[in-house]
């Protein structure tokens, strides 16, 4: 399978980058700063490109079965900075998929990006407040922006709990339709999410749908 990657400089996509290689796929990574790429193999090819000019991506989604974005934007201390990534980010990558002809999307996003009964507290009252309000605002947006624009697409989007560095663990991923996985464990390492986005690409099972993953404690 042939992948377009966005967000291969950023430590889950360089994640993702590894896994999809390892299992034999084909990544085309499409960054602003190839410097930043060490990763040598025959089926992975790091292309410059403006990720918000819609023509530099649609040239290079040609002939790739799937467009993959791990983008991700630094958080935003108390809320100081907008955070407009994600949103203008999809708007133009979804644009591009069309005009290449290309359908399936696998992005990521994040646990509770939207505020809903039922959240954990420490989130709505501790890490939104303080770091991840604007992040999680602007992803929710990118949330509604497929959901209620792109129905032509065979989008997923991945909401992972706290993610931190370290190998797979091979332990079992549970999946909701929901902002939160209930009753499983706050972190998760990124090998794990790129690997279940991975399995995502050519699985059928969450075509339109935005879940979130965690393991079961």
């Amino acid at each position: 399978m042939k992948i377009a990657l966005l967000g291969a400089t950023g430590p889950t996509g360089l994640e993702f980058v590894n896994e999809a290689l390892d299992n034999g796929h084909e990544v085309i990574a499409l960054v602003r700063n190839p410097e930043k790429i060490t990763v040598k193999n025959e089926n992975f090819k790091v292309l410059k490109v403006n990720i918000l000019k819609e023509d530099e991506l649609s040239e290079n989604f040609k002939q790739c079965d799937a467009v993959v974005s791990c983008l991700g934007s630094p958080p935003s201390w108390l809320s100081l900075t907008t955070v407009t990534l994600y949103l203008d980010s999809i708007k133009v990558i979804t644009s591009a998929m069309r005009k290449a002809g290309v359908k399936r999307l696998v992005c990521m996003s994040s646990m509770c990006s939207k505020s809903e009964p039922g959240n954990p507290i420490w989130v709505e009252w501790v890490l939104k407040p303080l770091a991840l309000g604007k992040p999680l605002q602007n992803m929710a947006q990118m949330e509604d922006y497929l959901t209620s624009q792109c129905s032509d697409l065979d989008f997923t989007v991945v909401r992972p709990p706290g993610l931190v560095n370290g190998p797979s663990t091979g332990k079992r991923i549970d999946v909701s339709e929901s902002q939160y996985v209930v009753g499983a464990e706050w972190s998760m390492p990124r090998r794990d999410v790129a690997k279940f986005m991975l399995s995502c690409v050519a699985d059928s099972l969450w075509l339109k749908k935005i879940i979130a993953v965690g393991f079961p404690k």
